[in-house]
């Protein structure tokens, strides 16, 4: 059977086959024969975070929810209070960094 509108032949459109007649493997790629998705290791090699870098981090939203907890007192406005957090977490951020040892 031949197909006019299409640069394909019978032959391309078929399911790809071993040498033994079986389907290939779902997992490859028929046009470059490689995995269609990279291999997943088996064990993530060490934590997501440092305990050093948790610390900075805790200490951070610490002092930002400090900041924004007096602000919203002084202030009684619950977006400035949460604006005046977050920019209290993110400036002490490299500043604890620069505290805490290595």
């Amino acid at each position: 059977m031949s197909y006019p509108d299409t640069e394909f032949t019978e032959h391309e459109l078929n399911t790809p086959t071993n040498d033994d007649g079986t389907a290939l493997s779902n997992n490859t790629c028929q046009f470059s024969g490689h995995p269609s998705h990279p291999a997943i290791p088996a064990e993530v090699s060490g934590p997501l975070l440092t305990s050093r870098s948790a610390l900075i981090l805790v200490a951070a939203v610490l002092l930002g929810g400090i900041v924004g907890v007096l602000t919203y007192f002084s202030t009684g406005n619950t977006a400035v209070a949460v604006l005046a957090g977050l920019a209290g977490a993110g400036a002490s951020t490299p500043v604890l960094h620069a505290l805490i040892g290595r």
